[in-house]
């Protein structure tokens, strides 16, 4: 009897082994688990700023792009060449009289 009790010991000896290296090896991959889910939302919450900073400089570009487009129409106006003609060349009308101060 007393062969039968040591056996018994033993395989309850194997059993707990085994029940721990089992809870060993799952902690490990929730522990991993955890960290490489930290490190995710850290990205994710660096590459959501990264967008917002994307956007808003979007938004600029098609304000500047869209002030060139009315600058561009404007330039293609008569009004436009006339204000160059005067104040680049110094161009006027024949009916216009031009008073300078000395």
């Amino acid at each position: 009897m007393a062969g039968k009790g040591d056996d018994v010991r033993r395989r309850r000896r194997r059993n707990r082994t085994g029940l721990y290296l089992v809870m060993t090896v799952v902690l490990l991959f929730c522990g991993t688990l955890g960290i490489h889910g930290i490190a995710l939302k850290s990205n994710c919450l660096t590459l959501e700023e990264k967008q917002r900073e994307l956007e808003a400089k979007k938004a600029d570009l098609e304000k500047e792009q869209k002030s060139i487009q009315e600058k561009q129409a404007y330039m293609q106006t008569d009004e436009y060449v006339e204000y160059i003609a005067r104040q680049k060349f110094g161009l006027v009308y024949d009916d216009e009289i031009i008073f300078k101060a000395k």
